[in-house]
């Protein structure tokens, strides 16, 4: 094996030269070691080495790698208030090795896979000491047996998509020829690799992401056929291909089953297809929109083109910016708009029909489309857009056919329902207990009902009849507000005190929400309101698990995920189940440090009064039937 029998170019150029053909392949031919530094790793990259890679392992070839870790918001955040770096890496790359190295077992993760289990692949983390960016370097050097060794640096990274498919030059110096230069580049890598250079971090690969690999491969090599996704998933792909075939509609998914990395996939196969060049995510909800805002970042050159993210929402006015950039773009939006300020609505207007017909635009939570104000701003606007997505765990907005018929006229029917039942059973949300608690309306409750017939006697006769939705919604505050909750929510919660960890409280007004505080404060001091008017970093705490319950009325109803969330108590529930599924939803997502974990639904029932079944009670019905499923699928 001689290095010096190539003849090698100064530099390799993507479109002048194959890579992968006149350097890599023949340099692993002639290499008894292989060092890499680079930004971006993937097993593809395996694939494009093709038998090279084989020869160079049967002759004890050994390769080292530096590579990054793309840290998101919230492990930055995490890491500033005192968490181990090396310890958010090590969850960061256990995460991407469940998402990515488990994703259809290709012949590159077989064979990463291989190399690890025989010990000729040592991975090392790189983390920037400072800063959010990633270690993003990309210089690399191949060794013989006889002492030379030839050293490169340049654009390409380390997958098959730049080798294959990216415009990439590298710069090559061998150490024949240009021994200063080559020296430069060795030197530099050993200070990265021993952890001396004064711009990073290295840590050792984590074992645990380690092994976490290795049984994905024996699991495909045991079966002798490629794994897919881990099954549980699967519908994700169904939605996928279901979309693609329909260009338009609903993705009704259940909470925590995937909906945002669903649509990543369809936005990445519509650019991947160059059909799009625009999209526009839109929905309600600061919390929300920063969640998508993060996702994106941490996902975004997954995306193929690395599209810039323009956010208009709150502080963020981005819109005229994203209007006037000519590169691939993706604008997040708030719906909530008015007579002076309505960014969805601006955005779609200045769609040409080129544009529109190039973009994919995204509604997440739906049902909230339905709105009769959104419903007058949006009207006709989304004609000319050729995809419209619709995302929601509740897509369907009980007692508004209004709503229901502009949903689908703006975005489209319903194309695949993933229930919560069958997320349950497949093992992707946790199963639940749930707790009923029987009440009976006080005396005054029946007054404040009385009080809405009049009103709704009055209004008819003044020739201003209530509507029936008005009547149920002024009748529906009586029930969630009813002092006769409170003594028994006390009497419950002092011999089921553990229910109050990692607890969400869902109350109807502040001013109820500041009783139940009463009760709750009793018996532990680590709780905190979350109303409209707060700052968003009370969600922080709580996630981080400063905060051990939470006391809220709307805000987290939909798209919150806190994995570690054990309880939901609902003081208010709505006679539509789609905010029943929303606000449970929260509890049941799986949470990875517990595997076993049961969720925890406490709900309040009238008693019936007289009436055949009122909707407390065909809520409870409905609950006690979702309660009692458990998982049919092993979770992969």
């Amino acid at each position: 094996m001689a290095l010096r029998s190539i003849k090698y170019q100064e530099d390799y150029r993507s479109g002048y030269n194959n890579l992968v053909e006149e350097f890599f392949r023949p340099s692993l031919r002639e290499a008894s070691s292989y060092w890499r530094a680079v930004g971006y790793f993937s097993s593809t990259a395996l694939e494009s080495f093709g038998s090279p890679l084989g020869e160079f392992v049967m002759n004890g070839g050994k390769i080292r790698l530096v590579t990054s870790v793309e840290l998101t918001e919230t492990d930055l955040k995490a890491i500033s208030e005192g968490a181990s770096k090396e310890t958010v890496c090590a969850q960061r790359l256990q995460q991407i090795v469940e998402e990515d190295f488990t994703d259809g077992m290709g012949t590159g993760v077989a064979r990463l896979s291989r190399l690890l289990e025989l010990g000729r692949l040592e991975i090392r983390i790189a983390v920037p000491k400072h800063g959010s960016g990633i270690y993003h370097e990309k210089i690399g050097l191949f060794f013989d047996n006889d002492g030379e060794y030839v050293a490169f640096s340049g654009s390409s990274n380390e997958s098959r998509s730049a080798f294959e498919q990216n415009r990439e030059c590298i710069d090559v110096f061998t150490a024949w020829e240009s021994p200063i230069r080559a020296e430069r580049k060795r030197s530099h890598f050993e200070q990265v690799w021993a952890g001396t250079d004064i711009g990073v971090e290295v840590y050792s690969f984590p074992e645990a992401a380690r092994q976490r690999l290795l049984q994905a491969y024996h699991a495909r090599a045991q079966t002798g056929t490629p794994r897919p996704r881990s099954d549980k998933w699967r519908h994700q792909e169904e939605a996928l291909r279901i979309f693609l075939s329909s260009e338009r509609g609903v993705l009704n998914m259940a909470t925590g089953t995937g909906k945002t990395r669903t649509a990543l996939k369809i936005t990445k196969a519509l650019f991947d297809a160059g059909d799009i060049d625009n999209v526009i995510v839109a929905m309600d909800g600061t919390d929300l929109l920063d969640q998508w805002y993060n996702e994106l970042l941490s996902t975004r050159r997954q995306l193929g083109r690395s599209p810039h993210v323009y956010r208009d929402y709150e502080a963020h006015k981005e819109l005229q910016e994203f209007s006037l950039s000519t590169r691939e773009r993706i604008l997040l939006v708030s719906r909530r708009g008015d007579e002076r300020r309505d960014p969805l609505a601006s955005a779609l207007r200045q769609l040409d029909r080129r544009s529109a017909r190039r973009t994919l635009l995204i509604h997440d939570e739906v049902h909230r489309l339905g709105s009769p104000g959104t419903r007058q701003r949006l009207t006709g606007l989304s004609d000319e857009v050729r995809f419209r997505l619709g995302l929601s765990a509740t897509p369907d907005r009980e007692y508004d056919e209004e709503g229901n018929a502009f949903i689908e006229e703006h975005i489209g029917p319903v194309l695949m329902s993933f229930e919560l039942s069958d997320a349950i059973e497949r093992g992707i949300l946790a199963p639940f207990n749930y707790h009923p608690l029987p009440y009976e309306l006080t005396q005054q409750d029946r007054e404040r009902m009385r009080d809405v017939y009049k009103r709704q006697a009055a209004r008819a006769a003044a020739g201003n009849p209530m509507r029936d939705e008005e009547v149920w919604i002024e009748l529906a505050k009586v029930h969630k507000t009813s002092p006769a909750k409170l003594p028994v929510f006390d009497e419950f919660i002092a011999s089921h005190q553990e229910l109050l960890e990692r607890c969400i409280i869902f109350v109807e007004t502040q001013e109820y929400g500041r009783q139940v505080l009463s009760i709750v404060h009793k018996y532990r001091p680590d709780f905190h309101t979350y109303f409209t008017a707060q700052n968003s970093s009370t969600l922080s705490r709580f996630a981080r698990g400063d905060l051990q319950c939470l006391i809220t009325c709307h805000r987290l109803s939909e798209g919150i995920d806190i994995q570690s969330l054990n309880t939901v108590i609902l003081f208010s529930s709505a006679r539509a189940r789609l905010e029943t599924i929303q606000r449970i939803g929260r509890c049941l997502r799986s949470d990875p440090a517990n595997p076993q974990k049961i969720a925890n639904v406490v709900d309040f029932v009238r008693d019936s009064d007289g009436e055949a079944q009122n909707s407390d009670q065909e809520r409870a019905d409905w609950l006690a039937e979702m309660a009692a499923l458990r998982h049919k699928e092993t979770p992969a």
